[in-house]
């Protein structure tokens, strides 16, 4: 008997169109259009990838969790659920998941949470991070949404309190999507260093794309 392939191993055999190493502190961001494959790879383990991503042809259409999140009547995603834009409309779906634990409730990591959290000045972060890899591509510091936290181990506790742990990922797990529109993505590699979002030791986010 001839033992199915995942779409992952099939992927293996063809040559990405995109390959791109992100490190901490430096984000990036692409085109991905309808129909084609979006590999994220955590490289070392417990390392979080923040991704953002809007429509190519309308810009002020954005990915938004809170609209995911209702979509799939649930706070988390599992394989063959849907990534939903704020109008409602699909904008990807997870077709793979080595991990098994992402987040939709944590916005990006931006320089006043570091100050006011930490009481650090100018540490990287995602959101200013995005920021600056979209501005190129027209689109405003403000216009960033709330991302997908791929990777993110986000906790509940009594009342409802938030608890941040450690990614659950080791090295090479991975998440595997499909463009339902064609897109801008963005993605960061977290740079936060200061609580277990990635171990306290950022590391690097493997991209790919697949035609």
């Amino acid at each position: 008997m001839t033992a199915t392939l995942t779409r992952d191993e099939i992927l293996k055999s063809r040559i990405p169109k995109r390959s791109t190493l992100v490190r901490p502190e430096h984000p990036t961001a692409f085109t991905v259009r309808e129909g084609e494959f979006l590999q994220l790879t955590d490289v070392q383990g417990k390392q979080v990838a923040t991704m953002v991503a809007f429509n190519l042809h309308d810009t002020d259409e954005r990915v938004s969790a809170s609209h995911t999140r209702a979509g799939n009547n649930s706070l988390v995603l599992i394989n063959e659920m849907t990534i939903f834009s704020q109008r409602y409309n699909p904008m990807m779906v997870m077709l793979e998941d080595t991990c098994g634990r992402h987040d939709l409730l944590y916005p990006a990591c931006n320089a006043q949470s570091y100050l006011t959290d930490y009481g650090i000045e100018d540490h990287a972060s995602c959101q200013e991070g995005l920021a600056t890899a979209l501005r190129g591509r027209g689109i405003a510091p403000d216009s960033v949404p709330d991302p997908i936290n791929w990777f993110m181990n986000v906790g509940l506790r009594q009342r409802g309190r938030f608890e941040i742990r450690e990614p659950l990922t080791e090295r090479g797990d991975y998440v595997l999507l499909r463009a339902t529109m064609d897109l801008i993505v963005g993605i960061a590699a977290c740079p936060q260093d200061q609580n277990a979002a990635n171990a306290f030791r950022p590391s690097d986010i493997q991209v790919r794309v697949y035609a």
